[in-house]
């Protein structure tokens, strides 16, 4: 059977490619074709070339200076970061797109032109004839050897922000302008079964001719940042984002926008679930109005106790927290190391519990600031006044509050088996007259 793997362009956004491919050969995935667009051309010369380390030392490295002859500056500045802007918009003014000469020179560098033919793995690329916009289709027994970089680079010319690309006669844009993710050239090229990383910025993608091969896709879960921003620092996390992202699509690590070792979510779950239910019914047990909003809402499957949805949503509510608290999205984590850095961000958050009361009574609460007010939910939950505020904001702030219960949870002593027992005959899992 032959194994194709798909790339898409995405320009700076290439590393996440790498990532994929780290993750490729952990699970010893072998492959016979590579077709790809844009970055993903370059990117798939490196894979037909198994050389990984070259890869990943090229993206690890990667800087402004590798790919255009215009000075940026430090780009994690303000002033850099404006730069950047000026910089594109002159040259797509001015002067017909960025010089990506500094590109040309890193792409044969980087190109080992013998090892390429040599590999007994297909390769194929689209780029655009700029002239008519005619698509142009090339497997490697289609290039000649002295073309293969020009033609890689003009797969990746990213007009109009990259000068067009001239090849004998005639001028060449990016191939996105037709297929940005070329699963057809893989199934022409006699592809049975496709692994597709789509890194999902802009560029055209054709519909598929067949429904009768397997075709897994593997995209970006958290945003890689521009696609036209070439630093390495950003080019390092998002390799990271491609493994993890590659392991959870074949089941290995868990997790949505963050990652978990295998199982561990579960785990997780069956541990805390109904505490979380039993302590959300404690707070709305004399509030049928709260109780009648949360029921209408997402969360009427925890109540219900519908444990399929509630696996997903007490993830979500997981994920939505470590993401509010700014916790690590690169990381593997073990849940409870997970659920630990959960309970130090909120005892770090350093606010008054009173000025934010008052806030709310003057209506002055910062609807934005979703730390704060998971904190003061967590507060009053704590400290079990009972006040209205604490209803109000579970109707306002639905995720907050759920947040903010998970958390208060997570520090409580088991509850021993009649406490437990009684909950589950309440809501009818256990016969109590049995």
């Amino acid at each position: 059977m032959k194994k194709a793997i798909v790339l898409s362009g995405g320009g700076a956004h290439g590393s996440y490619q790498i990532g994929v491919w780290k993750a490729l050969r952990e699970l010893k995935y072998q492959y016979n074709i590579v077709t790809g667009t844009s970055v993903g051309a370059l990117n798939g010369i490196l894979m037909v070339e198994n050389d990984f380390d070259k890869a990943l030392y090229l993206w690890e490295n990667l800087n402004f200076g590798m790919v255009f002859k215009d000075p940026i500056g430090d780009i994690n500045t303000d002033e850099g970061k404006k730069n950047i802007l000026k910089t594109y918009t002159k040259n797509v003014l001015f002067h017909g797109g960025m010089d990506v000469s500094r590109l040309e020179e890193t792409v044969a560098r980087v190109i080992d032109v013998k090892k390429f033919y040599a590999s007994l793995i297909d390769y194929g690329l689209i780029t655009v004839k700029f002239s008519n916009l005619a698509s142009i289709t090339l497997t490697k027994k289609e290039i000649e050897p002295i073309d293969l970089k020009d033609f890689v680079i003009a797969s990746a010319t990213c007009f109009p922000f990259f000068k067009k690309k001239k090849i004998k006669n005639d001028l060449y844009i990016d191939g996105g302008y037709h297929d940005n993710l070329p699963i057809n050239l893989a199934l022409e090229m006699g592809a049975e079964e496709i692994i597709a990383v789509d890194l999902n910025t802009i560029g055209i993608k054709q519909r598929i001719k067949t429904d009768n091969v397997k075709i897994t896709y593997i995209s970006p879960r958290n945003k890689l940042g521009s696609f036209l921003v070439f630093d390495h620092l950003v080019a390092a996390r998002n390799i990271k984002y491609g493994y993890n992202d590659t392991m959870k699509v074949f089941k290995r690590l868990d997790g949505d926008k963050f990652t978990f070792k295998r199982n561990h979510l579960k785990r997780n779950f069956d541990k805390y679930f109904y505490k979380l239910v039993q302590k959300t019914e404690d707070i709305l047990e004399n509030n049928k109005t709260a109780e009648k909003i949360l029921l209408i809402s997402n969360y009427k499957y925890l109540l219900n106790y519908d444990l399929v949805k509630s696996f997903k949503i007490v993830n979500e509510i997981i994920e939505y927290t470590g993401d509010v608290f700014e916790i690590d999205n690169t990381n593997i984590y073990n849940i409870n190391k997970f659920n630990n850095l959960l309970l130090d961000k909120i005892g770090d958050i350093n606010v008054n519990h009173y000025d934010i009361e008052q806030n709310l009574n003057d209506n002055k609460i910062n609807i934005f600031d979703k730390k704060t007010i998971i904190k003061y939910i967590y507060f009053e939950i704590n400290n079990k006044t009972g006040k209205k505020q604490l209803l109000n904001l579970a109707l306002l702030f639905q995720r907050e509050f759920i947040a903010a219960i998970y958390i208060s949870v997570l520090q409580k002593k088991e509850k021993n088996f009649w406490n437990i027992f009684k909950m589950f005959s309440k809501n009818g899992i256990i016969d109590a007259n049995r």
